[in-house]
């Protein structure tokens, strides 16, 4: 098959921290524990929400503040009428609540309003809560109204399948303890006190202070948060607010990690410490208040790369966290021809299927921009995918004459294939390994992908044909369930094993005719898809696009940034 033929086919923890925090009458708050990847099933959540009376002697105070210091005085009680909740995470959704003794779900005493607000549907994982209350409220419409009184304040929180996952919530109060917890997938909790930094760009985190019953203190009396100096041998570390700043109005209890761009295996520190400078009322001079210190120390666990071989431009281009609209951090294109399947070995050497006219499969050591260490030739025939099994054996796809062929390190010009395979292999397109070494097989000339088992010369094992149409891809994500790329369908199925059923979720591509092409995961459990070409209107090649579990959803990141027809995809780790 020709270059230009190729281009338009189809025309692509915070657990341990937290353990003598939670609690409360009204059940624990649920925090991550480690970043959820492809969490199965739903819950709900229950967020009880505490909004404490403001005695008249403290409205006298803060109306005095107001007329003397000029200070806004702290909004609570019956100030507070409403709340909104924009939820992130596998799920997304918004949500508004009123907060009287008069709103649905609202119950009053005379030392608080309780208010409990439930939200069913929600996919296990990891999940973000942005708050901004009000004093105003419409109940016909449930419409929050007025003035904001707090807003982009951030609650972590973990959905469990088949549970009602309870948030506990305090519009106020006096901070017993103060937690931080990750805020984004490439976080984690490690189990040692410290937090694992999972590839480069900056990193979200949460500070909540809780009060003696295991509240989030958010709302108009939450603290802001100050950043103390980063010690330690993994450097440059930073923060954002920088070391020695405090939190703003428009972040009020989040800051971001930014790790060095080169891998190292040590740890930085810094601490975070809650304060209510600038406020009426001052939650650390309080009886029981303790507002001290906490220390966060962070390792760099690896870096991540995702490269993108570009078939319209004969390049394959490499990109660093977070992939955001930046430019290629390398390009490479020595003996590039028409790129397709990309895949790495063991030892981080990059393995580029050329589907153009050389019909090669060429091999480049770090940081890959020169010539190739090898090249291998011999029966390859049209290659569009490339993949490793478990013994560092490569496995070349083989469009043009139906076989998929293995080859035995090292690699040389001289390689020639092992074994080659080829029973109800029909214009193979992609090739994945589960993590027992079964090999998935995407036939792209009959719409299906076979599973063979080891010493793969036989029989298919499986074949899967259920809502698969002239299958780009596959892969394989760490619960083992296969995805495979329909180009012509607009869509990626996902299929639980046995693999012979109907697909357990199918992800549907941005409307305008985005094509799917080449599949990979981090080690997050991110999904990035490259988009081989958008047939329109108007057509347009590319982009790559990644999705967070459950994947349903928009995409999370898209890049465009020298993105040209890309048909294969795949993520480096470092070290």
């Amino acid at each position: 098959m020709t270059s230009q033929g190729f281009r338009f086919l189809g025309v692509l923890a915070a657990a341990a921290l937290l353990a003598g925090c939670a609690g409360g009458p009204h059940g624990s708050s649920v925090l991550p524990t480690s970043p959820t990847t492809n969490g199965k099933g739903t819950g709900t959540a229950v967020f009880v929400i505490n909004v404490p009376q403001q005695s008249a002697s403290s409205a006298s105070r803060s109306a005095t503040s107001v007329r003397t210091k000029g200070v806004r005085p702290q909004y609570l009680s019956t100030a507070t009428q409403s709340i909104v909740i924009a939820i992130s995470g596998p799920t997304t959704v918004n949500e508004t609540a009123g907060l009287t003794v008069n709103s649905s779900g609202c119950t009053s005493s005379l030392a608080s309003t309780i208010c409990t607000l439930t939200v069913p549907g929600l996919q296990a994982g990891s999940y973000t809560a942005t708050l901004t209350t009000y004093d105003g409220y419409t109940s016909g419409t449930n419409t929050a109204t007025g003035n904001v009184l707090s807003a982009a304040q951030a609650i972590a929180f973990t959905i469990t399948a088949g549970q009602s996952n309870t948030i506990n919530i305090a519009l106020a109060g006096v901070p017993a303890s103060t937690v931080v917890v990750p805020a984004d997938s490439n976080s984690s909790a490690n189990g040692s006190s410290g937090y694992d930094i999972i590839g480069q760009g900056a990193h979200k985190f949460i500070a909540e202070s809780l009060d003696a019953d295991g509240n989030i203190i958010a709302g108009a009396g939450a603290p802001l948060f100050r950043i103390g100096a980063v010690s330690g041998s993994l450097s440059p570390v930073t923060t954002s607010p920088s070391s020695g700043s405090t939190t703003s109005a428009s972040a009020p209890n989040s800051f971001t990690v930014t790790p060095p761009t080169t891998f190292a295996s040590t740890t930085a520190s810094f601490t975070v410490t809650p304060t209510f400078a600038g406020q009426a009322t001052d939650g650390c001079t309080q009886t029981g208040a303790n507002c001290a210190p906490v220390t966060v120390t962070v390792d760099m666990k690896y870096l991540l790369w995702l490269f993108v071989a570009n078939n319209g431009s004969n390049t394959v281009t490499e990109y660093a966290l977070p992939y955001t609209g930046g430019a290629p951090t390398a390009t490479i294109s020595n003996s590039v021809n028409a790129p397709a399947g990309l895949a790495f070995d063991s030892s981080g050497n990059l393995f580029v299927a050329n589907a153009g006219s050389s019909n090669t499969v060429t091999e480049y050591a770090p940081p890959y921009t020169g010539a190739p260490a090898a090249t291998i030739s011999n029966s390859v025939n049209s290659p569009w995918g490339v993949a490793f099994d478990s013994s560092g054996h490569l496995f070349v796809a083989n469009y043009g004459n139906s076989t998929v062929t293995e080859y035995a390190p090292p690699f040389s010009n001289t390689s020639t294939a092992a074994a080659t395979i080829s029973n109800s292999v029909n214009s193979p397109s992609g090739v994945a390994f589960d993590s027992s070494g079964d090999l998935f097989v995407a036939n792209n000339g009959n719409s299906t992908v076979t599973e063979y088992a080891p010493p793969y010369s036989g029989a298919p094992m499986a074949t899967v044909s259920n809502s698969v149409w002239y299958p780009w891809s596959v892969a394989l994500d760490s619960s083992g369930d296969l995805f495979v790329a329909n180009n012509p369908g607009n869509t990626v199925t996902e299929y639980a094993p046995p693999y012979t059923g109907a697909p357990t979720a199918t992800i549907s591509m941005p409307s305008g005719g985005y094509r799917p092409a080449g599949l990979a995961f981090d080690s997050s459990g991110n999904l990035f898809v490259a988009i081989n070409v958008r047939t329109g209107p108007p057509q347009l090649s590319g982009p790559v696009m990644e999705y967070a579990p459950p994947y349903t959803g928009t995409p999370a990141v898209t890049i465009w940034n020298s993105v040209t027809s890309p048909s294969g995809v795949a993520i480096l780790k470092q070290p």
